[in-house]
């Protein structure tokens, strides 16, 4: 199969297209579905939701598919699908029985697959847990996240620089991109304050942590992002993982990405 991307522009993403167009994808890139040939393996970006299952249908028809099929997009979505699989190196997470929940925590609240963390204080943290059902209800009244089902997870402070929007804490945490187990690219996660950014390579042991997801991840998915970030105490954690087609780039290097991820596909 050849590969090609489907790219969904708009101007959040117009300087992203710009640079794809510089890289080796220059000549394999469309932006309508109608336009994929034959045989083309096709990394959706930005393209693929909501209507995942109808665009792999479809691409079917011209005997092409997407570099993560539903199936596999669906267990990099929905955290109930890999939290089993990473529950040693990711915050402790509660899908029911939530009135059971460890008094001496603070919590966050969020969607198997999103989170509201623009709304930091009033629609993810809970400093105790009777803060829970509150926010619980606030993201029932939110449509995305009440039909993904919500979770609750343990708070852990990560090191901090800064304060957001509504206090969200900007951290120490960055975004990886990976083709089944090699490391493609990454770069701070915090795009609106890069300045911060404490250094250029990660450690040794954020990378020995993200070579431990990798190897378990890539079982059951091919294009996948994995956030990590370092604990106030010097730990590193997984956030959270994404499907690669969907995810912003942070501050990775859109051209190292691309290239890279060209050379994975063409090696094939």
């Amino acid at each position: 199969m050849n590969p090609l991307i489907l790219f969904r522009n708009s101007i959040e993403v117009e300087e992203e297209f710009g640079l794809l167009k510089t890289t080796p994808w220059r000549d394999h890139v469309v932006e309508r579905l109608l336009l994929v040939p034959r045989d083309s393996l096709v990394v959706g970006r930005y393209s693929v939701l909501p209507y995942y299952q109808e665009v792999e249908a479809e691409l079917a028809l011209v005997d092409s598919k997407l570099v993560n099929s539903y199936q596999e997009h669906r267990y990099i979505a929905d955290i109930e699908n890999w939290y089993d699989d990473l529950s040693d190196v990711t915050p402790r997470t509660w899908f029911c029985e939530w009135d059971r929940l460890p008094s001496l925590h603070s919590y966050v609240v969020k969607g198997h697959t999103n989170s509201r963390k623009f709304c930091w204080n009033r629609q993810m943290f809970c400093q105790t847990r009777e803060d829970v059902p509150r926010v619980i209800a606030s993201l029932m009244d939110d449509s995305l996240v009440r039909d993904q089902g919500v979770c609750v997870r343990q708070y852990i402070p990560l090191r901090q620089f800064d304060v957001g929007i509504n206090g969200l804490p900007v951290t120490n945490e960055w975004r990886c991109f990976f083709y089944r187990k090699t490391l493609l690219a990454y770069g701070y996660y915090w795009s609106n304050f890069e300045d911060i950014q404490p250094y250029q390579d990660l450690p040794g042991e954020a990378m020995g942590l993200l070579d431990t997801v990798a190897e378990r991840v890539a079982q059951h998915t091919n294009f996948f992002v994995v956030d990590i970030a370092e604990t106030a105490d010097g730990q590193w954690i997984v956030i959270e993982l994404n499907d690669g087609s969907m995810s912003g780039t942070s501050c990775v290097d859109v051209v190292k990405l691309y290239t890279r991820l060209w050379e994975m596909l063409t090696e094939r």
